[in-house]
């Protein structure tokens, strides 16, 4: 498989089905020949995401090479403009007291690196480009505009793909938070209103077969053919013990051990999930486990300051 950006190819694929997809941090080992979790590969490739998250894929390829540094900068100022992203650095780096009880208090605590995670999934295993620009689809304030944390096609098969993402340390909890974004944003209503939005922002952008799907988007009104037409990938980040567990993630116990999580996962996320349109409903569920939630952000906020500060 080619990546796009985990071009060291980091991240395993383990379980792919068409209604369930399971990664895993592959391991190394160090100078000393001990099992080396790749925290320092996993956060490079989540950050190298960042100008195209930032900027969508409609943006010019031919930036000349001088003005580079300064795109990379702005995408990353452009990221701690929101106001969620500015807390979490502020406990996570800073300790900050105070940003943990606003984070805490935050209507808008979702976790917004499970968003870049779910980018890079999309875009490394599925396939996909982005139609739309997250980042600018945030207002004056600084606030995540409310809508879905992927907004990506893939142009072939001409599929709308809807994400959702949690990143949190309990994975039930998690899957619950899903299941409720669900409920709330897949219903007539909602979607009528994300199209719109959609549509707004496909007349401003240069995207691939932008006028196609224009139309595309135009022509269809029934929540029946909405439904068709769109992949919804759902995305949980969490911690899990195999990586203290399991040198090799590829040995027979190892598989064995994050099969029997994923399917325990899986089988709850079912379970659980009472939306009437479920059945009609193209839910692909995504599950990546971690070794730990706090040193992933803060490595994470750490490359995306310094790349601030470049």
């Amino acid at each position: 498989m080619s990546r796009i950006f985990d071009t060291k190819n980091i991240i395993l694929a383990k379980v792919q089905k068409e209604d369930l997809n399971s990664f895993l941090v592959d391991m190394d080992i160090d100078d000393q020949g001990q099992p080396l979790y790749q925290l320092d590969g996993l956060t490079r490739a989540i950050i190298n995401i960042i100008p195209e998250y930032v900027y969508a894929h409609y943006t010019n390829p031919e930036i000349p090479q001088t003005e580079w540094v300064e795109k990379l900068r702005q995408a990353a100022k452009s990221i701690y403009k929101i106001k969620d992203f500015e807390l979490m650095r502020r406990w996570y780096i800073d300790g900050d007291q105070n940003a943990f009880n606003a984070l805490n208090n935050s209507s808008n605590n979702r976790g917004e690196f499970g968003e870049l995670i779910l980018h890079l999934l999309l875009r490394d295993f599925k396939s996909t480009i982005p139609l739309v620009s997250k980042v600018y689809f945030k207002d004056a304030a600084g606030v995540p505009a409310h809508g879905f944390d992927a907004v990506h096609i893939t142009s072939e098969e001409q599929i709308l793909w809807l994400g959702e993402s949690k990143f949190y340390s309990d994975s039930k909890q998690g899957l619950r938070e899903l299941l409720k974004d669900l409920t709330n944003h897949f219903k007539a209503d909602y979607l009528e209103e994300q199209f719109t939005v959609i549509k707004k922002n496909l007349n401003v952008n240069e995207i691939p077969q932008r006028e196609e799907w224009i139309g595309k988007l135009n022509e269809c009104n029934k929540l029946k053919d909405r439904i068709r037409m769109i992949n919804i990938p759902m995305l949980c980040t969490y911690p899990h013990d195999i990586y203290s567990l399991h040198s090799d993630l590829n040995c027979d116990d190892a598989i064995n051990y994050h099969e029997a999580n994923v399917r325990e996962l899986k089988t709850y996320f079912d379970t659980q999930n009472n939306h009437p349109l479920r059945n009609q409903l193209n839910i692909i569920l995504l599950l990546l486990p971690i070794r730990d939630k706090h040193e992933l952000v803060r490595k994470l906020h750490e490359r995306l300051w310094h790349m601030q500060n470049m």
